[in-house]
């Protein structure tokens, strides 16, 4: 899919469809959403397309939450 349309798909979904999909990644890799970005930032995640996709989905549930960062209230 193409960045831009990525970009439009994550920003036009509710709170709860970015949380449910969170919630999926959370549950397939065993660890938090939050505990996943701080690697993914320092580079320590081995799924390029899937680290992506999570980080996108991560920042979009902070942004509508208000937050630029920490742990998402669940």
């Amino acid at each position: 899919m193409p960045e831009t349309d990525f970009y439009i798909e994550e920003h036009e979904m509710t709170l709860e469809e970015v949380k449910a999909i969170l919630e999926e990644f959370e549950r397939r890799y065993g660890m938090t959403s939050q505990e996943f970005y701080e690697k993914w930032k320092r580079g320590e995640t081995e799924w390029v397309s899937e680290s992506v996709e999570w980080s996108g989905f991560f920042r979009a549930y902070q942004a509508r939450n208000g937050q630029n960062g920490g742990q998402p209230k669940p």
